[in-house]
């Protein structure tokens, strides 16, 4: 290597690992973001096969024959199995009573219309009544533990006669699923509903990441660029208070920001109605989109994150020197919004350990998540505590930036990066 190229290479290197959104964008956040959702992704996923696994059958077993008593054995070596003790009609309600994932119903005369060479139904009920993977994983569970039942049938089928029809002794059971979805019994199976509710699910916290890393770049700039270009102390000189002066940015980028949530919103609105073109023979259309009712419940919780995004991203703001710089403290937050919602895609939050529940539920924009679940569930009460949560957050952040904009720390806030060069004449070193 050239003698002249040294100090060259070490001066655009070093030029380089000085830019923030370089450093952190590009090095330090991936060696830190990922590893960090890999674990989350694994405590979610482990959380979830946990839930699954610990969820209860309720079994009503109106037959109490041999055959019947395979399905109950099947099913208890794959989970709990609780047997319930009354009449049909209050099986459903005596089974959520006691936050079962499941009912199955044997009927009377089971065993029988199986040994006189006939298919027997099963009817089996799938509760959906929190989000997460959990009851995809616990639906595949209960489908497996059935099959194994119907192989164990078949073989005892073949050992007694040979004059049953061979249709029977292959599937001797006639299953009847149906699911369970806001107190509702849809004839659909479970696992068709818990994909169509895990898409829904998976794809509205990806819309709110994307709208909030929009209006946070937003705001960033709009205070950053008026440093950069040193107007912000003419701007200071305006016959205006500081506190309109921040107002006025803060509006001024929720408008934006707005504008391009609609857009977003939209777009979601046309692919979920895209998507129920696929459902809309099933009896579960209008349940798997999101209503006009549940969309206005989701913008509102949008706004308020938003609003606390945007507040956010103006205080780190001050403390830069260019966009640059305050582009790339704005990128330090994303963590606080990619970890708890890529959670609780795939674990109802309640699954989690103890201390992980504690600190994502301190996080505020866990709650945005959250109440996009809950608007999913029907579950209004706790969607209007997220949501209060996130005002409550947003207000404090306020105050602060009403704050900081009252004071001199506006103009003389920095935040430094890099290192300082040293030189000797015109000697880089």
């Amino acid at each position: 290597m050239p003698k002249v190229l040294a100090p060259l290479l070490k001066k655009e290197i070093l030029d380089l690992l000085r830019d923030p959104k370089i450093l952190i964008g590009m090095i330090v956040l991936p060696a830190v973001l990922y590893p960090v959702m890999g674990a989350a992704m694994r405590a979610s996923m482990t959380a979830a096969g946990r839930a699954a696994l610990q969820l209860p059958v309720a079994v009503l077993d109106l037959d109490r024959s041999f055959e019947s008593e395979i399905i109950v054995s099947s099913l208890s070596e794959s989970g709990e199995v609780i047997t319930l003790e009354v009449e049909p009609d209050k099986a459903l309600d005596k089974a959520l009573e006691m936050e079962a994932g499941a009912l199955v119903v044997i009927p009377e005369g089971f065993g029988e219309c199986l040994r006189a060479g006939k298919r027997s139904p099963i009817e089996i009920h799938v509760f959906f009544e929190s989000g997460g993977f959990s009851t995809q994983m616990f639906a595949g569970r209960l489908e497996s533990a059935i099959e194994s039942a119907s192989k164990i049938i078949s073989a005892y089928l073949v050992s007694l006669t040979s004059n049953v029809d061979p249709e029977v002794i292959l599937n001797p059971l006639e299953l009847d699923y149906s699911s369970v979805f806001r107190g509702e019994v849809l004839d659909v199976p479970p696992q068709a509903l818990a994909g169509a509710l895990m898409g829904q699910m998976t794809t509205t916290p990806i819309v709110a990441m994307l709208v909030l890393m929009f209006a946070m770049q937003i705001a960033a700039t709009s205070v950053a660029v008026e440093k950069e270009e040193r107007t912000l102390e003419t701007l200071l000189t305006l016959p205006a208070s500081r506190r309109n002066i921040l107002l006025a940015k803060l509006v001024g980028s929720a408008f934006v920001a707005s504008l391009g949530s609609v857009g977003v919103m939209a777009g979601l609105w046309y692919y979920l109605k895209m998507m129920n073109v696929a459902f809309e023979s099933q009896p579960f259309e209008g349940l798997v989109t999101i209503s006009s009712k549940d969309l206005a419940l989701l913008a509102v919780a949008l706004m308020a994150a938003n609003m606390l995004a945007l507040t956010l991203a103006i205080i780190l703001a001050v403390f830069a020197e260019n966009v640059r710089s305050a582009q790339a403290l704005v990128g330090n937050l994303y963590i606080l919004i990619f970890i708890p919602a890529f959670m609780l895609m795939f674990a109802d939050i309640e699954t989690l350990p103890v201390a992980a529940k504690y600190v994502l539920i301190a996080v505020p924009f866990t709650h945005l998540a959250l109440a996009t679940q809950h608007i999913t569930w029907g579950e209004y009460t706790m969607y209007a505590v997220n949501v209060l949560y996130l005002f409550v957050w947003s207000a404090a952040s306020m105050l602060l930036a009403d704050r900081i904009f009252s004071s001199e720390k506006i103009l003389t806030a920095r935040i430094r990066w890099g290192w300082k060069r040293r030189t000797r004449g015109n000697e880089i070193k």
